[in-house]
């Protein structure tokens, strides 16, 4: 490894460490002017649901893998930063909705988001963090901002759909502008945790995301003509557009004929398994505590106890 190289890693191991010392210093003389905070991992799957899947299905399932940051600010009222990354496919002629068959379109698309939530908890923490419920139920939303890209294959060589512009999004005349591949959605759903330790976490969470976009699979309208894409574009383009195993079907005659449902808008999901570690903190002050939260003897809690 370069020189350069090896000094680029001295420097972020620094600033790592120098960011946890920060985080754990204590002032045993103000511990009440100390706040909670956790920071986490998360794995699960991810799915979707629009044109080319309109109930969830299982087969369609892909892995997913995040990451969090939580303050615990009131009670039972907290404020999450998550991240997470999955990946969304589905495919007409293995969907359950045996309708689609024909029309033969495809896709897989990776999802990136970052998001802020709001949990409300539904446990009682009067008696300090360390006492909390054994196992607590809890519901979020938020808002993210997420980037998706969706994808296909033909004869090994990957394409861009966005690129493409299936419905023509790039041929004169009156059709859709190409949608952005960055926007807004809003995340929510519910989870529980139970604890493991003073420190430590275990979790469960099933969140939706509800979308402002019918193009998370590239299908939305109707399709472009034909004739103009392939002159324009290529027969490569003709055939990602239209894909249908039986022209004579309503599904796959081109030429303004209907593709996808635009009054529908994508979603997306990503269930995971969570697992969150917890200390304390001086970055804010911690809601109103109590004199029994001061007094807890909380082993191995960093600022808890003391």
């Amino acid at each position: 490894m370069p020189l350069h190289k090896y000094y680029f890693v001295k420097i972020i191991a620094l600033h790592i460490l120098f960011l946890m010392v920060f985080l754990q210093t204590e002032n045993l003389s103000a511990q009440e002017q100390r706040g909670v905070m956790g920071v986490g991992i998360s794995a699960g799957a991810t799915n979707y649901k629009g044109d080319l899947d309109d109930d969830f299905t299982l087969v369609f399932t892909k892995p997913g893998v995040g990451a969090h940051v939580i303050f615990l600010l009131f009670s039972r009222v907290h404020v999450r930063f998550t991240a997470f990354h999955g990946t969304i496919t589905a495919n007409d002629t293995k969907a359950s909705f045996a309708g689609n068959y024909t029309r033969g379109l495809r896709f897989y698309s990776a999802i990136d988001e970052a998001a802020i939530n709001v949990l409300y908890t539904f446990q009682n923490r009067s008696r300090g963090f360390s006492k909390r419920n054994l196992i607590a139920p809890y519901i979020f939303a938020g808002v993210a901002f997420y980037r998706f890209n969706p994808k296909r294959k033909v004869n090994g060589e990957e394409f861009e759909l966005q690129k493409i512009g299936t419905e023509g999004q790039y041929l004169p005349g009156n059709y859709p502008e190409p949608y952005k591949l960055q926007q807004i959605s809003i995340p929510f759903g519910m989870g529980f945790k139970l604890k493991l330790t003073d420190n430590f976490e275990v979790g469960a969470e099933s969140g939706f995301r509800k979308t402002f976009t019918d193009y998370l699979d590239d299908v939305s309208t109707v399709y472009p003509d034909k004739d103009l894409l392939l002159a324009l574009q290529g027969p490569v383009a003709v055939y990602l557009s239209d894909s249908s195993l039986d022209p004579d079907q309503p599904n796959g005659k081109p030429n303004f004929s209907k593709r996808g449902n635009p009054k529908n808008k994508d979603w997306y999901v990503y269930t995971n398994i969570n697992l969150t570690y917890f200390f304390t903190t001086s970055l804010f002050k911690p809601y109103k505590l109590k004199s029994s939260y001061r007094n807890n003897s909380c082993k191995g809690l960093s600022g808890f106890g003391k």
